[in-house]
């Protein structure tokens, strides 16, 4: 799919250069978005390339009581940071980064109350992340970087373009931003409200990697079998007993999730780096029309939307695909 952009819009080659005021757009520029990959390409995570198992676990102390796991793979070239979903971790980029030119310097932390990361008292707000952010950019000395986020993350990289311009050369939405976080409608207010719920309350404990895998296929039934093998292996403790236990503390996710529905118009008008919206072709929220729509609010830069094969978790069931995008995003802009 290729795509026009234009600022504070994103418009697809068959849709007309008018808005629906009649309205002509002032300038385009075009880029080739076709970069799906064939469902029967996509890599499960036994399957990893030698590149992945390249990626290095470290951890960082940012602050009293606030310490960061993160993996990382070292490059000479743009820094890259990935920031999970709720409930995610930082681990679930490895084969997107697999896929990424070798030059390329990326990051993958577990944000706080996720992964091996500390659990601090907090609001769990993506403004909050966000320094968590800027503390570890600055604590690892790589000077401007290109964010990249899914859900939580995207919110947080979002964020963290709109507070500190300077150190962001690039934001990349994954999968794109929740519509929830610039129309607050009583059917976004009633979902979010009742995922929250849902995930607090949710069990953490599994007697068996059996057990773990179909109590999140029940939960999550919108992921595929791919992304819930990889959260089983990789997002969860397994003891030598065989019972199971998830490495993020549940009340904090869904304090988290709550935060969908602060409206973040503002911080979408103050972001002045280029940015890229990375959507999934089989995404329910994100389609063509609603990235368009969304986009209007990045009224400072341009937005390119690009199309994945994929639901909503494209690190997870097309990696390659997505490291694609990415490339070609930072190739054209930055």
């Amino acid at each position: 799919m290729a795509g026009f952009m234009f600022r504070g819009k994103a418009v697809d080659v068959a849709t007309s250069c008018r808005d629906h005021r009649g309205d002509d757009f002032a300038s385009s520029r075009q880029t080739a978005c076709d970069l799906t990959v064939p469902a029967s390409d996509l890599m499960l995570p036994h399957q990893m390339p030698e590149s992945v198992i390249d990626m290095q676990a470290h951890d960082i102390s940012l602050e009293a009581g606030l310490d960061i796991h993160y993996f990382h793979r070292s490059g000479t070239g743009p820094v890259l940071i990935f920031l999970h979903p709720s409930s995610g971790y930082g681990r679930m980029w490895q084969e997107t980064t697999a896929y990424l030119p070798a030059e390329y310097d990326v990051y993958a932390p577990d944000q706080r109350g996720h992964g091996d990361s500390s659990r601090p008292d907090g609001e769990y707000s993506a403004e909050e992340l966000s320094r968590d952010l800027k503390l570890f950019v600055d604590k690892l000395g790589v000077g401007r970087v290109i964010v990249a986020g899914h859900s939580l993350g995207g919110r947080v990289a979002l964020c963290f373009a709109a507070a500190y311009p300077d150190h962001t050369a690039g934001l990349i939405m994954v999968a794109g931003p929740h519509l929830s976080n610039f129309y607050q409608t009583r059917d976004a207010v009633k979902t979010v409200y009742t995922t929250a719920y849902k995930t607090m309350v949710s069990e953490t404990k599994f007697a068996s990697r059996e057990a773990a895998l179909a109590y999140i296929s029940a939960f999550r039934p919108n992921d595929s079998p791919t992304a819930w093998k990889h959260r089983v292996d990789y997002n969860m403790t397994h003891a030598a007993d065989g019972t199971v236990v998830v490495k993020y503390d549940p009340v904090r996710v869904a304090e988290g999730l709550t935060h969908q529905l602060v409206d973040l118009k503002y911080a979408a008008a103050a972001v002045t780096c280029p940015t890229a919206f990375i959507r999934g072709t089989g995404s329910a929220e994100m389609t063509p029309h609603a990235a368009q729509d969304v986009a209007k609010f990045w009224t400072r830069t341009t937005v390119d939307i690009h199309a994945v094969e994929a639901k909503a978790n494209l690190q997870i069931e097309n990696p390659e695909g997505l490291a694609k995008a990415i490339t070609e995003f930072i190739h054209q802009r930055l």
